[in-house]
């Protein structure tokens, strides 16, 4: 079977991660959006930067180019200001990485967590390719780690392959969390999660997160794993093992809360007007990714 459908383990390393590079170099081109923007009155020029719609000035972030620097607020103001165009508003991704304790589990081909982080992986790799600023927001070891646009792409692959270690699984949450991200605007947010829960807390900032971005819920689920026969299945880690009896009544309880919290999950994202994706762990990333450009939420 082909390893990048099915890695040897669901552990990945920082050289998988590496290699993803090249998967994103051979995908194809986006669907186009001039249609669309047409008839919103929206055009965008092909040249970048300069010669544009000013967006905003606002205070310099490490990630901004130096180009767009307006030296007179900044001398005025004695701070460092830039300026904001509406391309590079229109290109620039924000990646969300969350996963649940539950990710760490797959049926036949790999694990949720697994399939998740290439994601992720083809997608940075797709904007660097692409000479756009991408930045990635995750959670290792109970902390959360922000780069507003990734420069070092060694540590990004290692932390991304980090996700990956099934002791992470202890430390994740149960329900979807993520930072204050107020500071982020004029993004194309790409969450990629397979939670379907999340307090009022995280509700809130995930709210402010879609009033000045465009943001996509690309979730993964096992369709399979409530297809499992009846029986004993034995779980192990570095450490333990343990077994779980699995019957016709609890596989039926079990796919009923899931259902119940994922139509939940769903309205709240309609209503917050986030576009949400689903896909099953078995399909390829390159089908996944390939999709995601058809449907216009990569470009």
């Amino acid at each position: 079977m082909d390893t990048l459908l099915s890695p040897i383990s669901p552990e990945l390393s920082q050289a998988h991660i590496l290699e993803l590079a090249a998967v994103a170099n051979a995908l194809g081109k986006a669907r186009s959006m001039r249609r669309a923007r047409l008839r919103s009155g929206s055009i965008i020029s092909k040249k970048r930067g300069h010669g544009l719609e000013l967006h905003e000035i606002r205070p310099y972030d490490v990630s901004d180019e130096a180009r767009h620097m307006d030296w007179r607020v900044t001398a005025r103001t004695g701070i460092a200001h830039t300026r904001v165009y509406t391309e590079d508003v229109e290109h620039r991704t924000l990646i969300l990485f969350s996963l649940s304790p539950d990710a760490y589990f797959g049926t036949q081909t790999t694990f949720i967590s697994t399939r998740l982080a290439q994601l992720a992986a083809i997608i940075a790799w797709r904007s660097y390719a692409q000479r756009e600023n991408v930045g990635f927001v995750s959670q290792n070891d109970n902390e959360f780690c922000i780069t507003p646009n990734i420069k070092d792409w060694r540590f990004f692959s290692e932390q991304l392959a980090h996700t990956t270690l099934i002791k992470q699984r202890a430390l994740q949450p149960a329900a979807y969390q993520m930072p204050n991200l107020s500071q982020f605007k004029g993004y194309s947010v790409i969450v990629l999660s397979d939670h379907i829960a999340m307090d009022e807390t995280n509700k809130a900032h995930l709210q402010r997160l879609a009033q000045h971005n465009r943001v996509h819920w690309v979730s993964v689920e096992d369709a399979s794993a409530f297809c499992l026969p009846n029986g004993h299945y034995q779980f192990a880690n570095q450490s333990t093992k343990s077994t779980l009896h699995i019957s016709s009544a609890q596989r039926s309880a079990a796919q009923q809360h899931f259902a119940k919290l994922a139509q939940q999950h769903e309205s709240l994202l309609t209503q917050l007007g986030v576009g949400h994706y689903v896909f099953d762990v078995n399909h390829s990333p390159i089908a996944i990714t390939t999709e995601l450009l058809a449907r216009g939420v990569l470009h």
